[in-house]
C-alpha cells in the first residue's frame, strides 16, 4: 500500500558493520515516514535488534541469492517500501544535508541522484512514480557498475529532470573497492594490491558487460522483472524461473567480453591475446566471478609488475595496484 512521504531504501548483503553505523545516521532525519531495509541473503541473517530503535525501520529478507545483484535487489525493495517517494541509500550511505524545501519539495519534478566520491554517485532521490515509469533498475544487468547511468539514460529519454545532489547531502563511510565488490563482512576489513586489483578488475568487466547488454536489451515499464515468493514471514524467496535472461547469443557475447575485459585488466595482457588463449588458462566468468589461480597471483606479482614498469614507470600510483 503506497503511503505519502519519503521512504528511505537499503539493500544490505553482508555489510552489516556498516549499516550498523549508518542505520543510525538515517534515525537521527526527521523527513522519511520508513527507512526499508533489505537483508540480500547475508550469510548471517540481518537482526532488527542489531538496528537502533526506531519504529520506521522495517526489515524484511530475501532469501537463496548466492550473490550480489543491485539491480534486482533495489527493484524488490522499491516494490516493498510505502512511500511515494524514494531515497536510495546503500548500507555505508546516510542523509547528512538533505534541503526538505529545495529537494524532497521538488522531487516529483527533478530526479536527484548523488554526487561527489566514496559512493555517493549510486544514491537517487526521486518520486516512485519516475522509478516505475522506466520499470526501475535493468534486471539484465549484472555485478557491479554502469546500473546507475543506465537509469539516469532511460529516465532522461522519457523527459525527467536529473539534477545531482550537492556533495554534502550525503554522508559516506569510506572503504574499499574490494570491500564494496566482494560484499564481505570483516570489522576493519584490510585489503591487499592484489585483492584491490582484482576487484578493479571485476568492476571494469562488469560495467563493460553492463554498458552492451543495456543497449542490447533496453529495460521499461514493461520489461516483466523476478517474482518472488513469500518464504515465511517477513522474507521471500525468488521464483528462478523468472528471473530475466538475456538470449543465448547475447549472453556468449558479454561473457567473452567480461573475460577479455577481466584478464586484460587483471594481468594487462592485450586482448587478442586473451581471446586466443583456451579457457582452461584464463577462465570465463560466472556472473562476474573468476577463478583466479595461484600461477595467476604469480603472474600478477612478476610479469604484470614488469609491464606496468616498462608502460608507467613515471606514474606515482604504481605500487597501489
Amino acid at each position: 500500500m503506497t503511503a505519502t512521504g519519503l521512504s528511505v531504501i537499503t539493500v544490505c548483503m553482508n555489510r552489516q558493520q556498516h549499516l550498523q553505523v549508518t542505520a543510525a545516521r538515517v534515525a537521527e532525519s526527521p523527513h522519511h515516514i520508513e527507512h526499508l531495509v533489505l537483508d540480500w541473503s547475508s550469510r548471517d541473517p540481518l537482526r532488527r535488534d542489531q538496528l537502533p530503535d526506531d519504529s520506521r525501520i522495517r526489515v524484511e529478507r530475501v532469501e537463496g541469492e548466492p550473490r550480489w545483484n543491485l539491480c534486482r535487489a533495489y527493484n524488490i525493495a522499491a516494490k516493498l517500501a510505502r512511500g511515494d517517494v524514494f531515497l536510495k541509500l546503500d548500507a555505508d550511505c546516510w542523509p547528512e544535508h538533505i534541503d526538505q524545501d529545495l529537494h524532497l519539495k521538488k522531487a516529483s519534478d527533478v530526479c536527484w541522484f548523488g554526487s561527489g566520491s566514496d559512493g555517493r554517485l549510486g544514491q537517487f532521490l526521486m518520486s516512485r512514480s519516475a522509478f516505475e515509469a522506466v520499470g526501475g533498475f535493468n534486471e539484465l544487468l549484472v555485478g557491479y557498475g554502469f546500473d546507475d547511468k543506465d537509469l539516469k539514460a532511460r529516465l532522461q529519454s522519457l523527459g525527467f529532470v536529473i539534477k545531482p545532489l550537492p556533495d554534502a547531502s550525503l554522508g559516506v563511510i569510506p572503504h574499499s573497492i574490494h570491500e564494496r565488490v566482494s560484499r564481505t563482512d570483516v570489522d576493519d576489513l584490510r585489503t591487499s594490491p592484489l585483492e584491490e586489483s582484482l576487484s578493479y578488475a571485476q568492476r571494469r568487466a562488469t560495467a563493460m558487460s553492463n554498458r552492451v547488454a543495456a543497449a542490447y536489451s533496453p529495460w521499461t515499464s514493461r520489461s516483466i522483472g523476478t517474482h518472488y515468493v513469500q518464504s515465511q514471514p517477513q522474507a521471500l524467496i525468488a521464483d528462478w524461473t523468472s528471473i530475466p535472461q538475456h538470449d543465448p547469443l547475447v549472453a556468449g557475447e558479454l561473457e567473452r567480453l567480461r573475460r577479455q575485459v577481466f584478464w586484460g585488466e587483471f594481468l594487462l595482457i592485450p586482448a587478442a591475446v586473451v581471446r586466443r588463449l583456451p579457457q582452461r588458462l584464463l577462465s570465463s566468468d560466472a556472473k562476474g566471478f573468476y577463478i583466479v589461480k595461484e600461477w595467476h597471483k604469480f603472474y600478477w606479482r612478476s610479469v604484470r609488475r614488469v609491464f606496468q614498469l616498462l608502460v608507467t614507470p613515471l606514474d606515482p600510483g604504481f605500487w597501489k595496484v
